[in-house]
């Protein structure tokens, strides 16, 4: 069940109590009518708990998955930056030796 689905049914619940409630409070009701309708709003209760738990649930789970494929994308990227790296340090070791080619050619050159 979805949480889009899971929050209509909350909401559905929550008018039914709302609706019991209201008729709880009714002064032209029996004990037994008024018994039968708190149990009622009890078990509508409940039913709203289980509801928020499922969808709490539902909702860690999705965030898990989220989690993960971030991680994921998370670790492809830091391999790719090693790999840049890489290429980076040996341009800069072509670049020292470079340099030290032109000091020796510049050197033999004074001579």
């Amino acid at each position: 069940m979805t949480i889009e689905l899971q929050n209509k049914t909350l909401e559905e619940l929550r008018a039914s109590l709302k609706e019991v409630d209201a008729m709880r409070y009714a002064k032209e009701l029996s004990n037994a009518e008024r018994e039968a309708l708190e149990l009622t709003a009890v078990a509508l209760r409940d039913a709203e708990r289980l509801g928020i738990a499922k969808m709490q649930k539902q909702f860690i789970k999705e965030m898990e998955a989220q989690t993960a494929n971030l991680n994921a994308q998370a670790k492809a990227i830091r391999a790719r930056v090693t790999r840049m790296n890489k290429v980076s340090k040996v341009l800069d070791k072509v670049e020292s030796v470079i340099k030290t080619a032109v000091k020796i050619v510049a050197a033999i050159a004074k001579w």
